[in-house]
C-alpha cells in the first residue's frame, strides 16, 4: 500500500463507494479549483479576485516575498469541493504532491491506479484541468486600493491582495518551532534540553469564523488561524561614545557585540567542506563584522578634530577624523597600515571569543584577510 492508496481507501470508505469510483468522482471537480498564492477572500468572503505568483524558494534579494520563500500555492475553491483540493495537494512518499506527480506523468502511479481499479488517463486528464496562473480580469471595490505614483501627474492603481501562501507558511513554521520548543522543555522527550527558538508577542488571527472552509483550502487546513508577526521600530539605547586615546580597536569596540558573528564564523572555519558556497558564507560574515566596525567609525567622524592631543596612529587618525578627509582620499599609505591593524584585531577578537576552540591560521590565510580588509576600506572610500 502507498500513501495514495491508503488515502483514497480511507476517503472512499467514508462515502461508502469503491476507491476507483471515489477517485473518478473527485477528479471531475478539479476544473472548479484554482491554484493561487494571493486570495481576495481573506479580506472579504464574497471576493473572487485571486492571483498566483511564481514560487522558486530562492531569494534573489533581501526581502521576504512569496517568490523568494519555499511555500506551497493555496487553492481557491468552494467548500463542497475541498476533497478535490485535498487530493491535489496530497504529499506522497517523496514529498512531492499528487498534482506534481500527475504533471510529470509518473508511471509509478499506474500501479496504484490498477490496485484501486481506476482509469489513470481519465483521472489524470480531469485533475490536470485545475486552473493555474489565471490573471484576474478586474479588481473588486471591496479590496484595498493603493494609488502608486509613477511620474508627475500619473499613477498606477494597485490592488493589495493577501499573500495566502506566505501567511500559511509562516504559520506552519511557527507551529513547528513551538513544537520543537515543547519537546525540548519536556523531560519525557528524546530532545529534552536541546537548543530551540521561540517568537514572542505574536497575534493570532482567524479567517472565516466558524467556517474556514469558505475562504480557501489552505485556510481550512489550518483551522482558519494565522499569525501576525510584530512589526515595531527598534528601541535604541542611548550609548556613550568612546573616543579612543591610543587604539580605536582596543578602546572603542565592545567585543560582546561581535560574539554571535564570530561564533557563526567559527562554524564555517571548521567546516570540512571546502567549496565555493562555504567560502562565500565566510566572506559574508567577515564583511558583516567589518560593516559593524565601520558604523562606529561613522559615529566618531561626526566630531571633527577630536584626534588632536591623542596618541592614535596616523592611519587611525586619518580614518576616524574628518579633519583628514582630504588626506584620506590622497594618501594611500595609511590604508596599508590600517588594513594590517584591522586584520590583526579581527584575528585577536576571534581567538578571544572562541578561546580553546579557535583554529590556527597560516600566513596565507592572514595575508588573504589583510587583502580583504584593504579592499573593504577602499570600497568605503569610493562611496564618499
Amino acid at each position: 500500500m502507498s500513501v495514495l492508496t491508503d488515502y483514497v481507501q480511507a476517503e472512499s470508505e467514508k462515502k461508502g463507494v469503491p476507491p476507483g469510483q471515489w477517485l473518478a468522482d473527485t477528479a471531475k471537480n478539479a476544473s472548479k479549483c484554482q491554484f493561487a498564492t494571493h486570495i481576495g477572500r481573506f479580506i472579504n468572503p464574497d471576493v473572487t479576485v485571486n492571483w498566483q505568483a511564481k514560487i522558486n524558494g530562492k531569494p534573489d534579494d533581501v526581502y521576504v516575498s512569496t517568490g523568494s520563500v519555499a511555500c506551497s500555492p493555496d487553492i481557491f475553491v468552494a467548500a463542497n469541493y475541498l476533497a478535490t483540493a485535498s487530493l491535489l495537494q496530497l504529499h506522497l512518499e517523496d514529498g512531492k504532491t499528487f498534482y506534481e506527480h500527475l504533471q510529470s506523468a509518473d508511471d509509478a502511479l499506474r500501479e496504484d491506479f490498477q490496485i484501486m481499479q481506476a482509469d489513470y488517463e481519465q483521472v489524470r486528464e480531469d485533475l490536470l484541468a485545475v486552473k493555474s496562473e489565471v490573471l484576474p480580469d478586474s479588481t473588486d471595490k471591496r479590496l484595498r486600493q493603493v494609488f502608486f505614483p509613477v511620474r508627475k501627474d500619473d499613477y498606477h492603481l494597485l490592488t493589495v491582495l493577501p499573500p495566502a501562501s506566505l501567511m500559511q507558511e509562516v504559520c506552519m513554521r511557527i507551529r513547528a518551532m513551538e513544537d520543537e520548543a515543547r519537546q525540548a522543555c519536556s523531560k519525557k522527550s528524546d530532545t529534552y534540553g536541546r537548543d530551540h527558538r521561540r517568537i514572542y508577542n505574536l497575534v493570532q488571527t482567524k479567517f472565516g469564523g466558524t467556517k474556514p472552509q469558505n475562504i480557501s483550502y489552505g485556510n481550512n487546513r489550518q483551522g482558519g488561524r494565522s499569525y501576525m508577526l510584530p512589526s515595531l521600530p527598534p528601541v535604541l539605547e542611548k550609548r556613550t561614545i568612546i573616543y579612543p586615546r591610543k587604539d580605536f580597536f582596543k578602546e572603542t569596540l565592545r567585543l560582546r557585540e561581535f560574539i554571535g558573528l564570530f561564533q557563526r564564523l567559527h562554524k564555517r572555519y571548521v567546516d570540512k567542506r571546502n567549496n565555493m558556497e562555504i567560502r562565500q558564507v565566510v566572506r559574508s560574515i567577515e564583511r558583516q563584522i567589518m560593516e559593524m566596525v565601520l558604523l562606529r567609525v561613522y559615529v566618531l567622524r561626526e566630531k571633527c578634530s577630536w584626534t588632536d592631543n591623542r596618541s592614535l596612529s596616523r592611519a587611525q587618525s586619518i580614518w576616524l577624523d574628518d579633519k583628514y578627509a582630504e588626506d584620506r582620499q590622497i594618501d594611500e599609505e595609511w590604508q596599508k597600515k590600517l588594513a594590517g591593524e584591522f586584520a590583526d584585531w579581527l584575528m585577536a577578537a576571534y581567538e578571544k571569543v572562541m578561546k580553546r576552540e579557535k583554529i590556527e591560521f597560516g600566513d596565507g590565510e592572514l595575508t588573504a584577510l589583510r587583502k580583504e580588509v584593504a579592499e573593504f576600506i577602499r570600497s568605503d572610500l569610493q562611496k564618499q
